[in-house]
């Protein structure tokens, strides 16, 4: 890389090459070599230095020796050639040791008589590193020399730190005046630099981000250039990609901010406390240094690429100055910020009032507690669930440390349902001492009933009734039967089934509260008959919850969605929620079960089983407790119709809550259940499995198609078997039952499969154009091999063999192995699983176009401004192409979308 870096001061080294050899011939000449820290001065010095036979004496200056007469004189003698002419020298002077003026005066003359002498036998090139931090009496030597070197052949060439005052004003005016001397100034690297120089250390085709990344981190700043490039290669080394801070970046970082001295030290420092509050007021007041020193330094520091207005280039920086300093400093600087701010966040407040280590008492408790709260709303959940953690080692109140154990569950929840579950046995009995107040039993209600433990939960719900004494905390309770009431009906008959809220009762709740009561009551209308106003309802809450509110809330409102049959709906919020920025790995987890539900619903089976994957194969069950049960169930399903019954057996013999069998969810389990066994030729088993779960869904009083359609699969069951009558019978009942088109076509494809061949046509024809507009890819094909058998046996031959091609393509689509040997294909042969073209061929214009853009990296809101569109109409296309395209996220948009435009 050494190649580049000259290439970048090419003008610089070529007038320093002049001056030396200038000096070569007799023509003597001091140069001063100023600049910002790590711009390459040291470089320059050093090719300088690298031409020619002069006789080379260097030193290198440093803080620490600023203050030790002769500490510069004594690296410069220590020269073999010198030692040899005037050994001498080397008596006259220890580092460290005061001279009297004579003694002085006498080493200035040597020193000087003996380098003219040196110089007349060969050229002599001095060099000095850091002069800013040279000891007084061994510049007083240098200026000696410096004004009698005019006509000798010496080069003095010194590097220094570029400031407005310089660290030595009386010797650098010295040198001004001299005819022979000249300054070369040197800036930091350029962008344009900085990136050959990354080009040269990580290959030519290193990404314009990562080029724009690296110049931000290192503000042209050498050193640091020079060690994150280093920590970069490493990385990629192992298949990381972009910018990696490590190591030789923290080092090369902290040994440019001690270069620069003393006071810019103790500026950065002070700015890396303060953080994002920084500013040069706050730098002055807590530093104790005036505002013209702040100034200087803080100009040092910039020129360096060290700070830009304050703030740090990199993380990295900061961490590795905050890292440096002592515990002692650190708390002190915290408690001299905690005096000096005002009108700041709390969260502000809260990190210099931990830093100083002032973590007990009521004060500290409200201000953890306050920035624990703000930042749970903003989403940023790691910080918010630590100051949470402090504020409640911080109370001695009972009541006050149960709350706030609650509200920091509830942070956990999202980020680690499983460990979260450890604090739910010491709440549990904060609850039954009342130590809980209205909201926060809610939660605890709802958290047991989800994890399993419904009886501990109708416990605390009963123990909390009498407490709640006001209108919202009546509403809260009331809140939380509903919820448990719907998680496990079947605790309760359903004439002790609660009915909805009310809109008083929810106008009593808070905001996050009441979307989770209104999700309820969509579930409700849902399981009522009533899918309308359940899509309504749901919908609504979708568009308003936030990201504090949005697990379990969203979960339930998109369960209601599935139970009206709104599957479309369902499929595009699942996904919108599961690519957000900043949803957690276990909030995905979440949402693959209307994930995968829907896209069982519409046929897509190879996404269902990715969905419910994300939970299945990742170990997560444990973490969603029942509600895992409904990714399980639906990659079952589809699992089965894939032809992989024994991945399906293993997915059904994982461990579950002993609640399942009577929550809601369980109802898809044995209906998964009753589909293994329907596709492994166990039809007493299935119409068990299925009988068993309509009578658990009229006892529950949720008997409903969009929940599941019972009848259909136990008929379906029964055409095995010899009880026909009553297979007819749960058909024609079903048929009189509201039902969404979906849940129709289905019913009629059973139906006709009931029928005599010449009663078959019409029943299949309508379910047909019915899935045709459901999007039922699966189903329809199902459909379609019954239409084409139906007319084979009426002797049409042309149009069943026209419906049979249309089956096995559409089976083929979906990969449903058992039904395309049922339509006679054969592995490898004509129509056995065909490639699909292209998905990004499945995008409009418009699509592709957002998608293009998404995928090179650009936010919603740039994408709307470049293509003049509203940021929803870009969040929507992208909805579309996460779905066309079967990806999670726009982190998984294909590459070759960024050059599809």
């Amino acid at each position: 890389m050494e190649c580049y870096e000259l290439d970048a001061r090419d003008g610089e080294l070529r007038r320093l090459r002049e001056a030396v050899g200038k000096a070569g011939n007799g023509r003597g000449v001091v140069v001063t070599i100023t600049g910002p820290i790590a711009c390459g001065k040291t470089e320059l010095l050093d090719a300088a230095a690298a031409k020619g036979d002069a006789i080379t004496l260097r030193a290198v200056c440093s803080a620490e020796e600023r203050e030790l007469p002769y500490a510069l004189i004594g690296q410069l003698i220590d020269n073999p050639a010198l030692d040899s002419l005037t050994p001498e020298l080397a008596c006259m002077t220890f580092p460290g040791e005061h001279l009297s003026p004579e003694a002085e005066n006498r080493l200035r003359s040597d020193l000087t008589r003996a380098l003219l002498a040196l110089a007349a036998e060969r050229p002599v090139l001095i060099g000095v590193d850091d002069v800013h931090h040279a000891d007084t009496a061994s510049l007083n030597c240098l200026l000696h020399l410096a004004r009698r070197v005019g006509s000798a052949r010496i080069a003095m060439i010194l590097t220094e730190l570029r400031r407005l005052t310089p660290a030595h004003p009386q010797f650098q005016a010295e040198l001004l005046s001299l005819g022979h001397h000249r300054e070369i100034g040197l800036r930091p690297l350029s962008p344009k630099h900085t990136a050959e120089l990354a080009r040269a250390g990580l290959g030519p085709d290193v990404d314009e981000d990562v080029l724009t990344g690296l110049y931000r981190a290192t503000g042209g700043n050498l050193n640091l250039s020079r060690g994150l490039i280093s920590d970069m290669r490493e990385a990629w080394a192992t298949g990381e990609t972009g910018i990696n801070a490590g190591r030789a970046y923290r080092l090369a970082y902290l040994g440019s901010l001690y270069r620069c001295g003393p006071v810019p030290l103790r500026v950065a420092r002070v700015a890396a406390v303060l953080g994002q509050s920084a500013n040069t007021t706050l730098v002055r007041w807590i530093s104790g240094l005036n505002a013209d020193v702040v100034g200087e330094a803080t100009e040092i520091l910039t020129e360096g690429g060290l700070l830009h207005d304050l703030r740090f280039p990199h993380p990295a920086a900061r961490s590795v100055v905050l890292n440096d300093m002592s515990a002692q400093e650190l708390r002190r600087l915290h408690r001299s910020a905690l005096e000096v701010l005002d009108d700041v966040p709390v969260e502000v407040v809260a990190h210099h009032q931990a830093g100083a280590g002032l973590i007990h008492g009521p004060k500290a408790a409200e201000i953890f507690a306050k920035a624990g709260q703000e930042l749970h709303v903003r989403g940023e959940l790691d910080a918010a669930s630590d100051y949470l953690q402090l504020a409640h080692r911080a109370s001695d109140d009972a009541a006050t440390r149960a709350a706030l154990r609650v509200e920091a569950v509830a942070i956990e929840r999202r980020r680690n349902p499983l460990a979260s579950s450890r604090h739910l046995d010491e709440l549990t009995v904060a609850a039954r001492t009342g130590l809980l107040a209205p909201e926060h039993a809610a939660l605890m209600i709802r958290w047991l009933a989800a994890g399993g433990r419904s009886g501990e939960a109708a416990e605390v719900l009963a123990s909390q009734r009498p407490r709640a004494v006001t209108d919202q905390g009546r509403a809260h309770m009331r809140a939380a039967e509903v919820s448990l009431a719907l998680v496990n009906p079947g605790a309760s008959g359903p004439e002790r089934r609660p009915r909805p809220l009310t809109p008083d009762e929810l106008a009593n709740l808070p905001q996050a509260a009441r979307l989770g009561a209104i999700a309820d009551n969509a579930v409700m209308s849902a399981l009522r008959g009533r899918p309308e106003l359940a899509a309504a309802e749901a919908e609504n809450v979708l568009q308003h919850a936030d990201s504090a509110a949005a697990g379990t809330t969203a979960l339930a409102a998109l369960t209601a969605l599935l139970y009206a049959e709104n599957t479309d709906t369902a499929q595009l919020w699942a996904d919108k929620l599961g690519s957000e920025t900043g949803v957690s790995n276990e909030e995905e987890a979440g949402y693959a079960g209307p994930r995968a539900e829907a896209a069982l619903r519409r046929g897509d089976l190879a996404a269902a089983v990715e969905a419910g994957s994300t939970v299945l194969d990742h170990r997560r069950l444990s973490l969603l407790g029942i509600t895992a049960v409904l990714p399980l169930s639906s990659a079952v399903a589809a699992a089965i119709r894939q032809g992989e019954t024994e991945r399906a057996e293993k997915w059904l013999a994982e461990p579950l809550p002993e609640a399942v069998q009577d929550s809601l969810f369980g109802l898809h389990l044995l209906s998964a259940r009753g589909q293994y066994s329907l596709a492994t030729g166990q039809y007493e088993s299935a119409y068990t499995a299925f009988r068993t779960c309509g009578e658990r869904m009229r006892n529950w009083g949720v008997d409903v198609p969009g929940l599941s359609l019972w009848r259909v699969d136990a008929a379906e069951a029964l055409l095995h078997g010899r009880d026909r009558d009553e297979g007819r019978r749960l058909i024609d009942e079903q048929l009189t039952r509201a039902m969404g088109p979906r849940s129709r076509a289905l019913t009629l494809r059973v139906q006709a499969a009931y029928s005599p061949p010449a009663k078959r046509v019409d029943p299949l024809d309508e379910a047909a154009d019915l899935l045709l507009s459901c999007n039922d890819q699966y189903e329809r094909a199902r459909v379609l091999a019954d239409l084409s058998e139906a007319f084979s046996a009426l002797r049409q031959h042309s149009r069943a063999r026209r419906l049979l091609r249309q089956a096995r393509h559409l089976a083929a689509q979906c990969g449903a192995i058992p039904l395309l040997r049922r339509l006679g294909a054969k592995p490898g042969g004509p129509g056995w699983l065909e490639e699909p073209g292209p998905r990004i061929e499945l995008l409009t214009d418009a699509e592709r176009r957002v998608a293009s853009m998404a995928a090179g990296g650009q936010t919603n809101r740039v994408i709307a401004d470049q293509l003049f569109v509203t940021a929803s109409t870009v969040e929507q296309h992208l909805t579309n192409v996460f779905r066309k395209l079967g990806v999670k996220g726009r982190q998984h948009l294909p590459t070759e979308l960024v050059d599809a435009e």
